[in-house]
């Protein structure tokens, strides 16, 4: 039996790369704006202030690295609080308070101010968030004049950007992390769904062969004095459906067994006559698929086991042929008795033929019960094998 693996090795692999990924970004972001600050701030005669604002600017830069990486971390595992960040908000509002002074508009010196805006506002949840998204744009558009050459709003522009990319990069990385643990789940279900199958499957096989010996072994009990020879035969057919079974079960286990609706047609039938009902059996499955007869195969197999156990009958028939768009099976038997867990596994075979537009309908009279089982002939496409 193939069961879908985990693939989590590589996975956690893809998840490290996009990790390391977006604190490289962000890292890139950072050292550009700082780089382009200190560029830009500094070119023309300098003034006294300008070694002050070039070593916030360096502080800055730093703290905004050392940030970085708790910005990837999973949802409130960081906090404004922690150190490095307090240190990047305090440095970037000195270098933007500092350059603000006159005669100078700062705007130069602001790009740290809005990586860290948007570094912290990463860290924040809610209205927080917003507010400081809010004012970090506000203190960059204040700092441009009405009559500011487009050069100006170019830069405010810029800023503004620098100020979003983070929030952008952590989006996109809590993304890939959903992503990947909605892969995992659906690993998970994949796997659950497959091992319910293989358990359903061989409770299906087992309960089968099982009911066979059960009741051969009962009958060569009575046999064994008054009728050795036929008592012989029966063990027989016990030690064959021993092998059988056996063989079902490995062949199960390796994902190749195959039921047919014909075989099990038989072993139906030979199951109720060796329980002493008259079984008769009408049959056409031309042009029926693997997939369909499989269905059919197991509510056979139910409603043989219904009948053994679930009935005082005598007489029991097998219908199987399509009627019009549908395949339809019907099973009936002449001595029903009261509902009871009966249908618990007629419910367990609604289940299986329910997603694939098949229906289950019972009637119970005095002295009939009668099974139908209907699937449409156009479900054999969306039928697994």
């Amino acid at each position: 039996m193939t069961l879908p693996g985990h693939a989590r090795p590589r996975a956690d692999i893809d998840v490290r790369v996009v990790r390391w990924s977006s604190i490289a970004s962000l890292w890139l972001v950072v050292v550009v704006g700082g780089g382009v600050q200190l560029l830009v701030g500094t070119d023309g005669a300098p003034s006294s202030r300008t070694p002050v604002l070039v070593v916030l600017s360096v502080v800055a830069v730093v703290a905004a690295t050392v940030t970085i990486p708790l910005l990837i971390r999973p949802a409130g595992e960081a906090s404004v609080r922690h150190p490095a960040v307090q240190a990047l908000v305090l440095t970037s509002l000195a270098v933007w308070i500092v350059s603000i002074v006159p005669p100078s508009r700062g705007s130069a010196w602001s790009f740290t101010l809005a990586i860290a805006g948007g570094t912290a506002a990463c860290l924040l949840r809610g209205w927080g968030r917003v507010v400081l998204l809010a004012g970090t744009v506000v203190l960059l558009v204040v700092m441009t004049d009405a009559d500011a050459p487009p050069g100006d709003l170019v830069l405010v522009g810029t800023l503004v950007l620098f100020t979003l990319m983070p929030l952008s990069v952590v989006w996109i990385h809590r993304v890939v992390l959903r992503l990947e643990a909605a892969r995992r789940t659906a690993s998970d279900l994949a796997v659950a769904e497959e091992r319910l199958r293989f358990a359903t499957d061989l409770h299906d096989i087992q309960g089968h062969h099982l009911q066979i010996i059960a009741l051969k072994s009962e009958l060569a009990e009575r046999l064994v004095l008054a009728e050795p020879d036929r008592a012989r035969a029966e063990l027989g057919d016990i030690r064959s459906a021993a092998r059988a079974a056996l063989d079902d079960t490995r062949a199960l286990v390796h994902d190749y067994r195959t039921v047919t609706v014909a075989a099990e047609v038989r072993n139906a039938a030979s199951v109720l006559r060796s329980a002493g009902i008259d079984c008769s059996v009408q049959i056409v499955t031309t042009g029926m698929t693997d997939a369909i007869g499989a269905l059919f195969a197991v509510a056979i197999r139910e409603a043989a086991t219904n009948t053994i156990r679930h009935s005082r009958a005598t007489t029991a028939a097998i219908e199987l042929r399509r009627v019009d768009d549908a395949w339809r099976l019907t099973v009936w038997n002449d001595a029903p008795i009261t509902a009871g867990r009966r249908e618990s596994g007629i419910a367990g075979l609604r289940q299986r033929i329910a997603p694939h537009s098949g229906t289950v309908e019972t009637t119970r009279t005095d002295d009939r019960f009668t099974l139908v089982v209907r699937i449409p002939a156009g479900a054999e496409s969306e039928v697994r094998p």
